[in-house]
């Protein structure tokens, strides 16, 4: 079920924002529930795992991709991202250097969270 939810794993915090088959015009609310999630932490504290698969795209999902991103920058140390396609990697990789964020995509659910994990310590 998409949405957002807070993951506990061993007294780290990540914010999982699930977009799994979301429709292009449901997508936007979804994160703007995220970001309103997001803000309630202490400045650089929030690890964000982000899965967009099977997620619809198109102009309005991107701008509002971006603008989440900027939006949330304040509050997010690191971002993982996962499950988009080769075309949506280019225009996230377009979107990751545009706001400057730590950011770093992903296959595999796993991988990603063990990554934020890392990251932490």
């Amino acid at each position: 079920m998409s949405g957002i939810s807070i993951i506990d794993e061993n007294e780290e915090i990540i914010i999982f924002t699930d977009l799994r088959n979301v429709s292009a015009e449901d997508a936007p609310s979804i994160m703007d529930e995220a970001a309103k999630v997001i803000s309630q932490y202490p400045s650089k504290s929030v690890m964000s795992l982000v899965d967009m698969t099977d997620m619809r795209f198109n102009k309005v999902v991107i701008a509002k991709v971006t603008e989440i991103a900027r939006i949330n920058e304040p509050y997010v140390k690191v971002t993982a991202i996962v499950g988009l396609n080769s075309v949506a990697k280019l225009i996230a990789k377009s979107v990751i250097k545009l706001t400057g964020r730590n950011t770093v995509l992903f296959d595999e659910l796993e991988e990603a969270k063990n990554w934020l994990l890392e990251e932490s310590s």
